[in-house]
């Protein structure tokens, strides 16, 4: 019986060490996390329609764009993430504690990769992968924004997790397809996951499950495409017509035809190898040679995981279908969403497979894998992150220092303190009914508490001003947040001043914003362009 006690005691020393590694590497996730966090909303403005959208949940309005006039169903985000955002705020969520709990979906995630990887390759390679992407500066990034990205990376990891389990084990099925449907309610992006199923148990002949998951999958993506169909709502045509264009921000360059397509599917390719993946992996803009040494590393990550990803399709499971779609799709989005937002699903599955990689390059060689190897694999990834994490830590430490001090405005560029100026003004000097014209009025929604829409992309003045006229528009907002404004609204105050007249003024140059009053053919009156 002594003797029993030895071995059990070493195999549980074993695993608690194991587990406290793993603990360490989540806690220093969260400190990072929480040394990065920002307080103020994104500024791209997805954030704010996802609020906007768990607001009208909450309240009982339906799943609808009530920022926009009318409040018309939504049909473009899938409904999981609001309804999230809903049960927190019901529960007396605020901006604050939907951050924070983005910061445990990413912190999660981070456990799910290691379950992933040590079910796939063993202990050592699964810290070796998930030491670099818990402190990753893009997972890190995107863990304080209210956005889909942490609950859909979490929801990714779990499915392929579950999926590398299941055999024929019917419970770790129906995980793997509960999380897959989930993770595509969350964003449209977790398709390639349930095609990836599909495809694996067709490879294996599994045909009763394919037809039960299969069931499953129709059931799900086709109830969200007959809820759009059904919606019918502008927002949903303009982003699936958005697909197609060359750019979705330029319409009149265009679609794209089959030429087209190839060209953006290499040059969508090479942008990801050459830099979105260094980005993510040494943070954006970083020094001249610690910049070489991402490159470099990246294609050397790269190549290994292609490596590893041929070596195992030859017995494919769902994680080598899931990389192969998931890559395909980002390839076919047009170049100026090029990011690495849409990166970061795949990170993870990357450090698993270059992981894999230098597993195989030992079994090529028939040469004995030092225990060092992989470690330093690890070590040396987050190495190359750390500089990112230190100076992006400083940086928000004092823009926090002057948040805490009073400056709710602190951690904002110069043209979105502008912005959101001019939301606080028009909040309190509109009425509450008016219809505010701005580049982001999601955001402006969530500031000004005021309905609008963004203006249309054409150089047709006649066009824009019937748009104006047609959503009954009250107040232009003129901010320096894109080309788009200076490039197709103010050629168009410029040609009419007579229909705009100038109410409030923020700033000067590019850090400006003007209100502006918008008056119909019939009300017309004299005012002063910006």
């Amino acid at each position: 019986m002594a003797e029993g006690k030895g071995p059990l005691r070493n195999i549980l020393s074993g695993e608690r060490a194991i587990w406290a590694v793993l603990g360490a590497l989540i806690a220093a996730h969260l400190i990072l996390a929480f040394l990065l966090f920002d307080p103020k909303p994104f500024v791209g403005g997805d954030n704010a329609g996802y609020m906007a959208l768990a607001e009208s949940l909450r309240t009982g309005e339906g799943y609808r764009n009530i920022y926009l006039p009318d409040a018309p169903r939504h049909a473009q985000y899938p409904p999981v993430y609001p309804l999230i955002l809903a049960l927190a705020g019901a529960l007396g969520g605020s901006l604050i504690t939907f951050k924070i709990l983005s910061v445990l979906f990413t912190a999660t995630a981070v456990l799910f990769l290691f379950l992933l990887a040590r079910a796939r390759l063993g202990v050592a390679a699964a810290l070796a992968a998930t030491t670099p992407f818990a402190l990753s500066p893009l997972l890190l990034y995107y863990s304080h924004w209210v956005l889909s990205e942490a609950p859909f990376v979490l929801l990714t990891l779990v499915a392929l997790w579950a999926a590398e389990r299941m055999g024929r084990s019917r419970r770790w099925l129906i995980i793997a397809v509960a999380a897959g449907i989930l993770a595509y309610l969350t964003r449209a992006a977790g398709l390639p996951f349930l095609v990836a199923l599909l495809a694996v148990l067709a490879w294996h002949r599994q045909w009763r499950r394919l037809a039960g998951v299969g069931g499953a999958v129709v059931v799900a993506v086709g109830g969200w495409w007959l809820w759009g169909k059904l919606a019918a709502t502008r927002s949903a045509e303009v982003y699936a017509s958005n697909f197609l264009l060359v750019n979705p921000y330029a319409p009149e360059q265009g679609y794209v035809g089959p030429g087209d397509l190839l060209i953006r599917v290499v040059e969508n390719l090479r942008l990801y190898a050459v830099e979105v993946t260094p980005q993510a992996l040494a943070g954006r803009q970083p020094p001249g040679g610690l910049a070489l040494m991402a490159l470099l590393t990246a294609l050397l990550l790269l190549a290994l995981a292609i490596v590893a990803w041929a070596r195992d399709v030859r017995e494919p499971r769902t994680l080598e279908g899931f990389a192969l779609f998931y890559v395909a799709l980002i390839s076919l989005w047009p170049q100026v969403w090029t990011d690495q937002r849409f990166l970061l699903p795949l990170l993870p599955v990357l450090f698993l497979y270059a992981a894999g990689g230098v597993i195989w390059c030992f079994d090529f060689m028939r040469a004995a894998r030092p225990q060092w190897v992989l470690p330093v694999y690890g070590a040396l990834l987050t190495l190359l992150a750390m500089p990112a994490d230190v100076r992006v830590t400083l940086q928000n430490q004092r823009c926090m220092r002057l948040y805490r001090q009073g400056d709710a405005l602190a951690c904002y560029a110069p043209r979105w303190r502008a912005f959101v100026q001019a939301a606080d003004w028009v909040r309190a000097n509109t009425p509450e009914a008016a219809i505010v014209i701005t580049r982001k009025p999601r955001l402006f929604y969530y500031y000004a508490r005021r309905q609008g829409d963004v203006y249309p992309f054409t150089f047709d003045d006649a066009a824009m001003l019937a748009f104006l006229d047609g959503i009954a528009a009250e107040y232009v907002v003129v901010a320096g947040l894109s080309q788009t404004t200076s490039r197709y609204l103010v050629p168009v105050i410029r040609s009419v001043p007579e229909r705009f007249a100038l109410l409030h003024q923020i700033g000067e140059g590019a850090a400006s914003a003007y209100v502006l009053a918008y008056s119909r053919p019939d009300a017309a009156s004299g005012g002063s362009e910006p």
